[in-house]
């Protein structure tokens, strides 16, 4: 049975060979537009409940609807996307609304190869995120992490700083990479993650 990582690594594989098949054919292929993408992300931050726009259908356990968690209808780089809400986290004072895009996902069958391709996903989102965000917004990048063996986090930030909600502050917009082995990475699948998220606090009602 294919996992995740099996298909995302095909697809990896089979996206140039397609293009360069539509192009033999004479047949146009649709270019993504990162930066439509990220416009809608940010724009759907800034709601009054943010994210409320890119919900989809609702997520599931099993039979049973899992609370404030959806599918998002919006995607980035064509993964898919969710949108969640953390109601009355830290004491009570906030809510955390949360969306995440898992751009690539592979176990720890070969390490070398997949970190290849987890390194290939993280600077490109990287490197699209900050041409789209533009001047307006700030980034910092920390490769350190006890958690895991080989991490990359880079983490976009206003500007102008947002006004705080709570006693801490979520960060706005990040892409992460890491890779957890066995044993390694508190409530983390062993294998190579990189995920693109963006959060945002408001005060619990």
């Amino acid at each position: 049975m294919q996992t995740y990582g099996d298909k995302m690594k095909r697809y990896l594989f089979l996206l140039p060979l397609a293009a360069l098949a539509a192009c033999g054919q004479g047949e146009t292929t649709e270019l993504k537009d990162p930066c439509a993408e990220i416009s809608t992300i940010v724009t759907a931050r800034g709601e009054d409940e943010p994210f409320t726009s890119l919900r989809g259908e609702q997520r599931m356990l099993g039979d049973s609807p899992l609370p404030d968690a959806w599918e998002s209808n919006a995607t980035f780089d064509d993964s898919a996307c969710r949108v969640s809400v953390m109601r009355g986290f830290f004491g009570g004072d906030t809510n955390i609304h949360i969306y995440t895009c898992d751009l690539f996902e592979a176990g720890t069958m070969d390490k070398d190869a997949d970190g290849k391709l987890a390194e290939a996903a993280y600077e490109g989102a990287v490197s699209n995120v900050k041409a789209c965000l533009g001047d307006g917004w700030t980034s910092e990048a920390d490769t350190e992490s006890s958690q895991y063996e080989v991490y990359g986090k880079t983490v976009f930030k206003p500007v102008e700083p947002e006004e705080q909600v709570g006693d801490f502050a979520a960060d706005p917009l990040y892409v992460e990479m890491r890779y957890a082995g066995f044993g390694g990475g508190r409530n983390s699948t062993p294998g190579w993650l990189v995920t693109l998220q963006a959060q945002k606090q408001t005060s619990a009602d």
